[in-house]
């Protein structure tokens, strides 16, 4: 891996050519909002809900706080669907559309992590324009007006209320599942995909366990470095990143030491819902055929691979090492000094996080085998995400990587 290899110059900072920017989920938080959910929900079009999560979460008793609500705004529950598991498959989402439909429902509410959300998003794309969620893959294929060139065709009313702070999915217009046939990480991401509701109360994260809390806030860690540095870049995710990697820093690792803390824990919250943007990078790319072969954990995955991208950027050139220079001043860290040493100091900064928080630093610790080295770095270089790293990854790059995260 040569440094300065594959580098295409690319526009880093000032007013730029082109960028686009929208946010069209309402988002509230707070406490005690669990109760109000159907009230909510109802000034979205609901009537008859279809509730999906899973069988942990329903096991906490928090769907029955949530029913309540829905009840008390005077909503119906269609049905539930607590058959998503920790990485949710094109089968379940099309299994959960076919069993909405049956139950006579006009809306969905997901309360879980960020793979319920993303089945609720897809089932709800599946159930209100048929077809599968297999054929539903792409950026911004969704059904439009006008032979296709016009408006896109709304789907049916969402709402979500996280139980993990990582994801960001409930502000997103992104959806990601694996597709067991093809052994992939689907990824499908179009403007109706984003809720038209989401609810961020400490309360859906009481009983998260520690390890969950760190994998996740590690994922909006990434999300937020990685919407800074992406070729996707633009001065509204600038100041989201930014905020979320403020809050990050002063509340992922208290949230995970101490899970009573509440404050810590809605912040957190917070924080995943500003970070999250489909303009991500190549530790994205790395992460997801990480879980399609491996079934590692999206968080721990990233954990594992963010410092290795960001050392591999940073000898992309100084335009792109300035956009980390802003992110280790928020952090605390080296801003002055070479490209390669401010590099270095962020990528240790997060590998001291990860080891802090007790997660896994290396590959090989979840699975991984460095016989399937090839197979990643093929995959990596075919996902969609690696056309928004700052600097240009080559396959070869990509197996270096790998070896250096094994």
């Amino acid at each position: 891996m040569d440094e300065g290899s594959g580098l295409v110059a690319h526009q880093m900072s000032g007013f730029k050519d082109f960028c686009q920017f929208a946010q069209q989920t309402r988002v509230i938080a707070g406490r005690d909002l669990l109760g109000s959910a159907g009230f909510e929900f109802a000034k979205e079009g609901a009537h008859r809900v279809f509730l999906v999560t899973d069988r942990v979460v329903r096991g906490t008793g928090l769907i029955e706080k949530v029913e309540a609500g829905l009840a008390g705004g005077g909503l119906e529950l269609a049905g539930v669907f607590d058959d998503v598991p920790q990485d949710s498959s094109t089968e379940i989402c099309d299994r959960c559309a076919a069993e909405a439909r049956a139950a006579g429902a006009d809306a969905f509410l997901a309360v879980g992590g960020g793979s319920v959300m993303d089945t609720a998003k897809i089932a709800d794309s599946v159930f209100t324009h048929a077809g599968s969620a297999r054929e539903s893959e792409g950026f911004f294929l969704m059904p439009r007006a006008d032979d296709g060139m016009g408006l896109p065709l709304p789907i049916a009313p969402l709402a979500c209320i996280p139980t993990t702070a990582g994801t960001g999915s409930e502000a997103s217009m992104g959806a990601v599942v694996k597709d067991h046939e093809r052994k992939v990480k689907l990824e499908i991401a179009d403007f109706p995909l984003s809720p038209r509701l989401a609810i961020l109360d400490p309360e859906s994260t009481r009983t998260l366990p520690a390890e969950l809390a760190a994998a996740t806030g590690m994922d909006a860690l990434t999300h937020a470095i990685e919407g800074y540095v992406s070729l996707d870049w633009s001065p509204y995710q600038d100041g989201r990143s930014l905020i979320a990697l403020r809050m990050i820093r002063d509340n992922l690792e208290r949230a995970v030491n101490d899970t009573s803390d509440e404050n810590a824990r809605g912040n957190m919250l917070i924080a995943a819902s500003l970070a999250i943007t489909i303009g991500l990078g190549s530790t994205h790319s790395m992460s997801h055929p990480c879980g399609a072969h491996y079934g590692v954990p999206h968080g721990v995955a990233n954990a594992i691979n963010l410092p290795h991208v960001i050392r591999f950027n940073v000898a992309g050139g100084s335009d792109i090492a300035n956009r980390y220079r802003d992110l280790n001043e928020v952090l605390g860290l080296e801003t002055g000094g070479s490209d390669t040493d401010l590099g270095e100091a962020l990528a240790t900064h997060v590998e001291g996080m990860a080891e802090r928080m007790g997660l896994p630093t290396r590959l090989s610790q979840v699975g991984v085998p460095e016989d399937g080295i090839p197979t990643l770095a093929d995959a990596a270089m075919g996902d969609g995400l690696t056309l928004l790293n700052p600097r240009e990854p080559s396959e070869e790059d990509y197996a270096e990587l790998f070896r250096r995260a094994l």
